[in-house]
């Protein structure tokens, strides 16, 4: 009896020592509101933060190493139809890691994106609020790329990253770009470069963050040239403030190409989290491509 009781104990400690090596995740997040975008006069249903549902995993190969796999479905939960052209239109990776970093391969999010133009929008580019679709990834900036191998190194405070991707139908140049992010403590600082696949374009993106008690402000500038040789100027100011249960966002982005008229967006919006996955949100932003719109939207967002 107790070799028994022995040997069933030593298999279970095998077998949480071999689920304990790897991992596999299911997550994704569902959100529906009703709103009115910029520029038009008709209510909708609107997904204001873009529903997934996603797999990702892990694999401990033994001596630091390990194995890494994602990808990520986009859809419009109001219809359930697809969104974006491809199956995986959020990424679709797998990679090697290990205390050098990690090297992915896929379909993936560019470097300068990650840790340059989206860590300082304080809306993160969802709903109607959202800041850097009007300045820093409103031109030439590569939000992802396919057919791309990307490397991701973290030391310390300091996180550098890299991609670049097959030579595309069209192009002149391979896109590619690279990133440096550094946090410490409550700040936060970031430079990112694209260059995507015309002969002339190109994007610098540089930003800073600081938190102190419960708000947070950001500042980021981007200036680069199109294809076309006209003049990219950025700019993107936002902030956040914790509230009790919630969170209150505004923040203010402007770009202007070439000799054309500047475009501005200000916005503000806030969170209410039900609990820990479930939050209510409401916005409001005005746009001015010359002449003044508004957009607003109310919504729920369910995380898993």
């Amino acid at each position: 009896m107790k070799k028994s009781l022995l040997a069933l104990a030593v298999l279970g400690a095998f077998a949480g020592a071999a689920s304990a090596q790897s991992s596999v995740t299911l997550y994704g997040k569902v959100d529906l509101g009703v709103g009115k975008a910029a520029g038009t006069t008709d209510k909708a249903v609107m997904d204001g933060s873009g529903s997934r549902v996603g797999v990702r995993g892990v694999e401990d190969l033994g001596g630091g190493m390990r194995a890494l796999f994602g990808f990520e479905h986009r859809f419009s939960p109001d219809t359930g139809a697809q969104a974006g052209a491809v199956m995986w239109n959020g990424y679709s990776t797998v990679g090697l890691g290990g205390a050098f970093g990690t090297v992915n391969l896929g379909r993936q999010y560019t470097a300068a994106f990650i840790l340059a133009q989206n860590a300082f929008d304080p809306f993160g580019g969802d709903t109607v609020g959202g800041l850097r679709g009007a300045s820093l990834t409103g031109t030439v900036a590569r939000i992802r790329t396919q057919n791309s191998l990307r490397y991701d190194g973290t030391f310390g405070g300091l996180k550098v990253a890299a991609d670049i991707a097959e030579l595309e139908a069209g192009g002149v140049d391979r896109p590619y770009s690279v990133a440096v992010q550094y946090a410490a403590g409550p700040l936060l600082a970031a430079v990112g470069y694209d260059n995507p696949t015309g002969a002339n374009d190109n994007l610098l993106t540089a930003g800073v963050g600081y938190t102190f008690g419960p708000a947070r402000l950001t500042a980021a500038i981007g200036a680069g040239d199109t294809n076309a040789n006209a003049k990219i100027k950025q700019a993107l100011l936002g902030a956040s403030v914790n509230v009790g249960a919630g969170r209150v966002l505004l923040g203010y982005a402007q770009q202007k190409l070439g000799t054309a008229a500047t475009t501005k967006k200000s916005s503000i919006g806030y969170r209410h989290n039900l609990s820990k996955r479930t939050q209510l949100y409401t916005d409001i932003s005005r746009v001015n491509t010359g002449t003044e719109k508004n957009a607003y939207d109310f919504g729920v967002l369910h995380t898993f």
